[in-house]
């Protein structure tokens, strides 16, 4: 399982973290959205509106399907080119988030790798 979780997440990400793409509602400072990335350290979030800076230091509040929803503390440290997609750090990563947080990548990578085999 673990080499076909490698196979799916992008090997040349220069992130410390590597990320997998994901399609998960999220909040981050109370404005809805919804996940485009995942990783150990942060996030890809698309946000249903305005209102949230580069630098805001923020509660993200993840919410995976079949799982409980998972509250984290983060800073929005940058944006994509087109300005839609903020990337967002984890300030701390507890170790109560730690399993949750791979339960998700490990769900949703193996869903990817299942879908593109049918």
């Amino acid at each position: 399982m673990f080499s076909r979780l490698m196979s799916i997440i992008k090997p040349g990400d220069r992130r410390k973290e590597r990320r997998v793409k994901v399609r998960l509602p999220a909040e981050l400072g109370g404005i809805g959205g919804r996940l485009t990335d995942l990783s150990l350290g942060g996030f890809g979030f698309y946000p249903d509106a305005e209102g949230l800076e580069i630098g805001d230091e923020l509660m993200a509040v993840l919410a995976p399907d079949n799982l409980p929803e998972i509250e984290i503390p983060c800073r929005i440290v940058g944006g994509d080119q087109e300005g839609m997609v903020l990337c967002v750090a984890f300030i701390k990563v507890k170790p109560e988030h730690f399993e949750p947080l791979q339960s998700i990548i490990m769900t949703q990578t193996v869903g990817q790798g299942e879908k593109t085999a049918e």
